[in-house]
């Protein structure tokens, strides 16, 4: 009796999570699909039809900040183009003011009424990307289709506002051939579009100009003689747009020949935006040699709360 009571109880166990999971698919026929990871930087992503994936790419801690892709529409032969490719950065839109590697209007060679068209469409708030089985294409002056103005597959954006420099952003890329294929009646127009994923073939954050939290490690004076002192001097300056927390200075340990205490510790107040935080420390020579001071490491976190490692270069020092 008992055993059948509890063969009657997992049955019924079973049914429920049926139903669960049924009402649950039922739910989700028609959400897109969303895929995340994880990726290192540069990083390839393919886009399925009608689906986003999304990508946490680490951003340098510069002053500008760009993301830079290859990107282009799987076909098994150059077939055109189509606006179909939507990118949010931190939940931003990347919008046409943002393109800074080529003008927004492009014209194919064999077009008989030439004709600017546009990379961005404000219609369809997407990107145009070309048919193509390979990167090189539309940028082979040979062909007569080829792009007169070139670079047809890179594009490069200014996300110097919107990324957390230093840390970890999330990436996201949309493939709306589901909602261009819908303009469409002939099946094999809708299968076209089906089949072309959105190849992306590097996708990166590359910083240009000064480091927006620089750490510099110094020694003066840089050569001395046997007993005699140099002072070793650990720089931090914050230009990021928030104030540097639970700051953490780890200098190298000395080179045998030298004697003193590199600084270990933690930073006694925040460094303020625009603010820069000094120490220093005096080592002696012990004897003759050429020594080099190992890099300071510093961590911290900034005002989204990321925590970041951050290192000074070394520095060379002559006994004599």
């Amino acid at each position: 009796m008992k055993r059948e009571l509890l063969t009657a109880a997992i049955a019924a166990m079973l049914i429920l999570a049926a139903l669960t999971a049924g009402c649950t698919e039922a739910q989700n026929q028609n959400q897109k699909a969303v895929y995340a990871t994880p990726t290192p930087s540069p990083a390839t992503i393919t886009v399925p039809y009608g689906e986003e994936v999304k990508t946490i790419i680490d951003s340098p801690a510069t002053s500008e900040v760009y993301l830079t892709m290859t990107a282009r529409a799987d076909a098994k032969s150059l077939s055109g183009g189509r606006s179909f490719m939507r990118i949010k950065v931190n939940g931003k839109n990347i919008t046409a003011e943002r393109l800074v590697n080529k003008n927004l209007n492009f014209t194919y060679a064999d077009d008989p009424t030439p004709r600017s068209r546009s990379y961005w469409s404000q219609n369809m708030s997407a990107w145009y990307l070309f048919f193509s089985p390979d990167f090189v294409g539309y940028d082979n002056p040979k062909l007569v289709d080829h792009i007169v103005e070139g670079s047809a597959y890179v594009y490069r954006f200014n996300v110097s506002d919107i990324v957390n420099k230093g840390a970890p952003n999330d990436i996201a890329v949309e493939n709306i051939g589901d909602e261009v294929a819908a303009q469409y009646t002939d099946p094999k127009d809708i299968e076209f579009y089906k089949a072309a994923s959105i190849v992306i073939n590097p996708i990166r954050l590359e910083g240009k100009g000064a480091d927006v939290v620089q750490v510099i490690k110094e020694a003066a004076p840089v050569r001395i003689i046997v007993g005699k002192k140099s002072t070793v001097t650990l720089t931090i300056t914050n230009n990021l747009p928030g104030g540097l927390t639970d700051v953490e200075i780890r200098d190298a340990a000395l080179p045998s020949g030298l004697s003193g205490q590199a600084i270990t510790g933690k930073v006694d107040k925040p460094i303020e935006s625009g603010g820069k935080y000094t120490v220093s420390y005096d080592i002696t020579a012990d004897k003759t040699g050429s020594y080099t001071l190992g890099a300071a490491q510093i961590t911290f976190a900034d005002a989204t709360g990321n925590y970041q490692k951050l290192s000074s270069g070394t520095v060379t020092l002559t006994v004599i």
